[in-house]
């Protein structure tokens, strides 16, 4: 989301096209939510992280995704280092760019893998985690350990909350430079949905990872985007009233469409 001159909001509505990319940015919501966790000082600042946390314990635990971040990082640093013989490519802004790719791939190849041991072997979290399954069970009278440590100073519960984020630091450090990374690659082109509707195929030669669809805000609908990497569907919906079901617009909609492929 970003603001333009007038302070107009232009929101990213964004729609991976494959399960990489999907878990990618599910990392970053949950980095996002544990650092606003963090820098806020009441208990359910500390609630909020510590959630956070926990939803990045069950995720990276599905799945190797150290390697599934260095095998991406890689695959892009392959793609860039082919653009270098090409004319017109500005040196001076792709060297640092594989740089920083090479330092973070490195870093992850050499990591450790699994659960770091500081949050895997906690027994306060544990304790935590375990509760957090059951409706409510986290609360004071359950867990009273909990509400001791949430009433503690703050410097003493952001002292801990950085010690579990720096155990997955990497991992938010190759998340962040992915998803910059293909975020940038994109060159946006206006769009224009006919009565709320709007229609395109894919080039099938071409891996498109992520889509997004950049809207005004001050136009009161939102995209549902449907789709493969061949065929993109995005209808323009409203919904003014909560309590109802949400309705296509039947007007036309200009927005943005940013086709994300490294």
């Amino acid at each position: 989301m970003h603001a333009d001159d007038q302070g107009l909001k232009t929101l990213n509505y964004e729609h991976p096209l494959n399960e990489r990319m999907r878990t990618f940015l599910r990392l970053e919501f949950f980095f996002a939510q544990l650092r606003f966790g963090m820098e806020g000082g009441s208990a359910w600042h500390t609630r909020c992280a510590v959630d956070a946390l926990l939803s990045l314990k069950a995720l990276l635990e599905r799945s190797d995704i150290r390697s599934e971040l260095q095998k991406e990082l890689d695959r892009m640093q392959s793609s860039l280092e082919n653009l270098q013989a090409k004319p017109g490519v500005d040196e001076h802004l792709l060297t640092p760019v594989l740089s920083e790719c090479d330092s973070v791939s490195q870093r992850l190849r050499e990591a450790p893998t699994g659960i770091p041991a500081i949050v895997r072997e906690n027994d306060f979290l544990t304790a935590i985690e375990q509760r957090a399954g059951v409706l409510g069970g986290t609360c004071a009278f359950d867990l009273p350990t909990y509400h001791l440590w949430l009433e503690s100073p703050l410097a003493e519960r952001r002292a801990l909350l950085r010690d579990w984020h720096d155990a997955f630091q990497l991992i938010d450090e190759g998340t962040e430079l992915v998803l910059r990374l293909l975020r940038g690659s994109a060159d946006p082109v206006e769009q224009l949905a006919e009565g709320g509707s709007f229609q395109t195929t894919l080039d099938k030669s071409t891996p498109y990872q992520l889509l997004r669809v950049l809207l005004d805000q001050q136009s009161q609908c939102y995209p549902e985007i449907s789709g493969n990497r061949h065929y993109l569907n995005i209808r323009f919906l409203t919904q003014p009233q909560k309590g109802e079901r949400p309705q296509q617009v039947s007007r036309d909609v200009t927005f943005t469409l940013e086709r994300c492929v490294i």
